[in-house]
């Protein structure tokens, strides 16, 4: 069986993908002469009628072209149709900015006016208010095309980012009496031999090559960085951070909250990492034994069919519903099938199509799931709302990946047929914990870090690296140790480079996906159909609002503090497990 995409409900070929971009040209020009036009009721729903139309003929272009790229990144057709699509998107937003300072120019009352006497502007209306409430950071045409350059900027920096990676050469080295060449591909699985001695190679053959490229990497990244904040300046804010959270109408106190709790239960994990390390046997621990497994004689694989059948069996708690959307995206909207020409090192999910290299892991099985969980609350949203509201906020996204993770743990905890499978899922489950929530929030520290530095200093290899050899310390403790490579792996934390202000959702995701959890399973307090409405909701309302269908406040700081005591019983019920074999 292959998973692979079927991308003709976007394009059936490279001409209509340009074709299209064409005709969007065309709709631009005529939206255009809005610009010159006295709005009443009837004109300002034509105007965000076409507007809307476009922008969703533009985003198809993009994620169309995106796709095609991270499909075979060595082709340079695709590569072309990555950057066409990229700039053609930000052109697009560029020629309709007008719009959204037209509206304010007519003032709140007069808008709220016409959409109590015009039903049809109803469906705006939660755009309209969010209008208004950032309209100060609206900005003229002018400083719209001054954040546009810098955007081009940002994806030419991506575009240099993203060739050095393909580009680095790792070497070789010898695993089990044979040479093996080291690659993109491969060196995530040997990152987590059980051998030590391949591990520890592997792991400072591929940080090395790093730290040759690093100040290469730094440039990038510096230059990223820069753009960012004059962005921010440009439209008003006084920080990335509070552009990233105002947009998405998230609370300060969140972040704030989460670094705290986090930083207040370091030396929860860090406990664990000693039952991990003594449990391995090693006296030593480094970075690189934090990956190795610590059930050797267990060898889980799966192949495309069992893993399609265990997730789905894990997913049965969220309904028939949820599973039929399952099935219809397994056919043509996931692309697993391993190909040299693929993007090797990521996984996402767009729109509603995945994509991932299943190796038949157990984590390709956690990352099918996790995307699935993306792509179905895509589908729901799409097929409920219009195109203004279908995308949910990666804020509220993340909860609906991460619940597909722990119930797929939990199906495998609960169906494993020995103490020693309990074992493995259950400190999978443990870890889950520990690279969502610890290691993200670790990044979140890092990137504040990093903006801050920037006000003053540029952001150079030598000063990334002592940055983030300080605050690997601080996360994983003293009883690890540091090799002189450690501290170069910044470059190799690719959401700095692509988004803002990233990682933190992933933890925030978590902890809401466990509350979700135990009120839909445990609780019976969430039914499945109001879990489908939450699904189905896309960006109708603000994140925080949103996450009150699940029945979750995120402002009650006691949630984030209490998302810690699943991860100390998990680890409790490893010490009795250990004990008892």
């Amino acid at each position: 069986m292959e998973l692979k995409w079927n991308l003709n409900d976007l394009f059936n070929s490279n001409e209509s993908f340009y074709e299209e971009i064409d005709k969007i040209n065309k709709l631009v020009i005529e939206i255009k002469k809005y610009d010159d036009v006295e709005l009443d009721k009837d004109k300002l729903l034509d105007m965000l009628d076409k507007k809307w139309h476009i922008k969703e003929l533009a985003n198809n272009v993009l994620v169309y072209g995106s796709l095609m790229y991270y499909k075979n990144i060595k082709s340079e057709e695709c590569i072309k149709l990555k950057t066409d699509a990229e700039s053609f998107s930000n052109i697009v937003n560029l020629e309709l900015s007008f719009i959204d300072r037209k509206i304010i120019s007519l003032g709140k009352n007069k808008v709220d006016e016409f959409i109590n006497t015009n039903e049809k502007l109803e469906v705006y209306k939660q755009y309209l208010n969010n209008l208004f409430r950032m309209q100060e950071h609206v900005q003229d045409d002018n400083t719209n095309k001054k954040v546009s350059n810098n955007v081009d900027s940002i994806n030419n920096q991506l575009k240099l980012y993203n060739n050095l990676l393909r580009d680095i050469k790792y070497g070789e080295v010898e695993i089990d009496g044979e040479v093996v060449e080291i690659t993109s591909s491969n060196f995530a699985k040997y990152l987590v031999s059980s051998n030590r001695e391949t591990r520890k190679n592997v792991y400072l053959i591929v940080n090395e090559q790093f730290r040759k490229s690093s100040s290469e990497f730094a440039n990038i990244l510096d230059s990223i960085f820069d753009c960012r904040i004059k962005n921010a300046e440009l439209e008003k804010y006084n920080s990335v951070l509070e552009k990233v959270l105002f947009e998405e109408n998230i609370d300060f106190g969140i972040i704030d909250c989460l670094i705290k709790a986090v930083n207040d239960n370091l030396e929860l994990i860090q406990k664990y990492f000693k039952i991990k390390a003594s449990l391995l046997g090693i006296d030593d621990p480094h970075l690189y034994d934090l990956g190795a497994p610590l059930n050797d004689n267990l060898k889980i694989k799966y192949s495309f069919e069992e893993g399609i059948d265990i997730v789905r069996k894990a997913l049965e708690p969220l309904g028939e519903e949820y599973l039929e959307v399952v099935d219809k995206l397994l056919d043509g909207h996931i692309d697993a099938s391993l190909d040299d020409n693929k993007h090797q090192s990521i996984t996402f999910s767009w729109h509603t199509y995945a994509f991932m290299n299943f190796r038949g892991t157990y984590n390709d099985l956690r990352n099918m799931a996790h995307e699935i969980g993306h792509i179905v609350n895509y589908y729901l949203s799409k097929k409920k709302l219009p195109f203004i509201y279908e995308d949910s906020t990666i804020f509220v996204g993340e909860t609906a990946s991460q619940i597909n993770e722990i119930l797929l743990n939990a199906y495998l905890y609960k169906n494993a047929k020995t103490e020693e499978e309990k074992i493995f899922y259950l400190i999978k489950e443990i870890e889950f914990y520990f690279t969502s929530i610890y290691k993200q929030t670790m990044y979140t520290e890092f990137e504040n870090d990093l903006y801050n530095l920037k006000k003053t200093k540029e952001l150079n290899a030598e000063l990334l690296s002592e940055r983030y050899d300080k605050i690997i310390k601080k996360y994983y403790g003293n009883d690890i140790l540091y090799d002189d490579v450690s501290s170069i792996e910044w470059t190799r934390l690719g959401h700095l480079y692509r988004w803002s202000y990233y990682p933190y959702k992933y933890a925030t995701g978590l902890i809401m996906a466990s509350v979700a959890v135990n009120s839909l399973i445990n609780d019976n307090t969430l039914s499945k159909e109001e879990y489908i409405e939450f699904l189905s909701s896309g960006s109708c309302m603000y994140s925080l609002e949103l996450l009150k269908l699940l029945n979750i406040d995120l402002l009650n700081n006691d949630i984030i503090v209490n998302g810690f005591k699943t991860l100390e019983t998990d680890i409790e019920e490893l010490n009795k497990l250990v004990l008892n074999k």
